[in-house]
């Protein structure tokens, strides 16, 4: 039951994040020329000489990358960016259709910054659904399956700086600030959005009395923990040091356990950005 809640939220976010692509596409970055990159940006190219809408020319384009990775690749690959090869040119068309955001004509750089957010928001719900924006991510992978010597970021990032290039030679040069305005935010906001609600803390425990707060912390503050073997720097004793990945509302309570014990135990407090595995994305019992 729990894994179908999960493919259901997982295509619920595929879809969202289409639509949010197709959005700041549609009714920003296409509307006030700026340089975009991956396949809309050969599509823009394209649209100069071909006589077909926008969207149908991206449609052909992503059918076309389908196919190459159904060949190249696996089925299973290919079938997690269909819905968003059929979604995307559908959605762009009617976004294209909306003059929702036409104020923000009189303000490039706002748009830059509001298109970047909802592109980052949209490709890492995506990604967050387990599946794949289509485009040259494609050729990526096919290129890393011939040869694993060349990542897939390589070839995505080199398709996408060809085609602002070659959008850069027909575009103002604010423009071409702006649409790398857009995937600067794009990238910061997409590592924000893998990461959401996954966030932790990490707490390092230094004390020799690393016993009876072991105790503490699993009896009274409900957590789990690792002991690892270490020696003290100056005076080479050795000891056990406590590891424990809690949610930020625990802090306190590991705390009081801590120095309830050992008030001169050495705690050190971080941030984890993001928690996989057993007891976070794994049920305990599981």
């Amino acid at each position: 039951m729990r894994r179908m809640g999960k493919k259901v939220l997982g295509f619920v976010e595929i879809v969202v994040g289409s639509a949010l692509t197709a959005m700041a596409f549609g009714l920003i970055v296409l509307r006030l020329g700026f340089v975009a990159g991956g396949v809309t940006g050969l599509g823009v190219i394209l649209h100069q000489w071909v006589p077909l809408p926008l969207s149908a020319i991206v449609f052909i384009l992503n059918i076309c990358l389908f196919v190459l990775g159904w060949v190249f690749v696996s089925r299973e690959f290919v079938l997690k960016t269909l819905i968003n090869t059929l979604l995307f040119p559908l959605m762009l068309e009617f976004f294209q259709g909306i003059d929702l955001l036409a104020p923000l004509q009189g303000d490039p750089f706002l748009g830059a910054v509001l298109a970047g957010a909802l592109l980052g928001l949209g490709s890492g719900l995506i990604l967050r659904g387990d599946g794949s924006s289509g485009g040259f991510d494609i050729l990526g992978v096919i290129a890393h399956k011939r040869n694993a010597d060349i990542p897939v970021s390589v070839v995505m990032n080199t398709c996408d700086a060809l085609m602002i290039l070659a959008q850069c030679l027909r575009t103002p040069i604010m423009n071409t600030i702006y649409g790398l305005v857009v995937i600067a935010v794009t990238t910061a906001l997409i590592n924000r959005v893998l990461s959401f609600g996954a966030g932790q803390s990490k707490v390092t425990i230094f004390s020799e009395d690393y016993a009876p707060i072991k105790e503490k912390l699993l009896t009274e503050a409900d957590v789990g923990l690792t002991l690892l073997h270490g020696e003290s720097g100056y005076l080479g004793r050795e000891t056990e040091v406590i590891v424990t990945v809690i949610p930020y509302s625990k802090i306190n309570a590991v705390k009081k356990c801590v120095y309830s014990v050992d008030p001169k135990a050495f705690v050190v407090v971080e941030s984890a950005q993001a928690v996989l595995g057993r007891g976070y994305t794994i049920d305990r019992e599981a």
